[in-house]
């Protein structure tokens, strides 16, 4: 798969809902509804620039997002404020199955990088790798 060009709030959330279908048939999942838990990852020894810096201080903080389960709309609320920057990483996995509406987590880069620099680009749904 090539780089990816372009990241705005359409394509990310297409990646995510790509990213959680794979999850689920990995797993043998049966959901009506996705539901996802942000979890921010401070990378040791990664250097976090202004916008960085703003995002981790002000939107993902455990205040705002701690715990909450986020729709497709939400994720894409909270992660997708600097677009065209995205996070350089989005780890995705299985948490349970709760009343029909499959809870995810997203374990998080703090680093927002261009749309060339997204890692898991041979995913086909950059920057989301599906973790089982």
């Amino acid at each position: 798969m090539d780089k990816i060009t372009q990241m705005n709030e359409e394509i990310f959330a297409e990646n995510l809902l790509k990213a959680a279908s794979e999850l689920k048939e990995k797993m043998g999942i049966q959901s009506t509804v996705d539901k996802f838990i942000i979890e921010p990852v401070e990378e040791e020894g990664k250097m976090l620039d202004g916008g960085d810096e703003m995002m981790k201080r002000l939107v993902l903080t455990k205040e705002n997002i701690g715990d909450k389960k986020l729709s497709v709309k939400d994720v894409v609320g909270v992660l997708g404020g600097l677009f065209p920057r995205a996070p350089i990483w989005i780890n995705i996995s299985f948490i349970e199955v709760e009343e029909e509406i499959a809870i995810f987590r997203l374990d998080t880069s703090l680093r927002f990088r261009k749309p060339t620099l997204l890692r898991n680009s041979e995913s086909g749904h950059a920057p989301f790798k599906v973790i089982c």
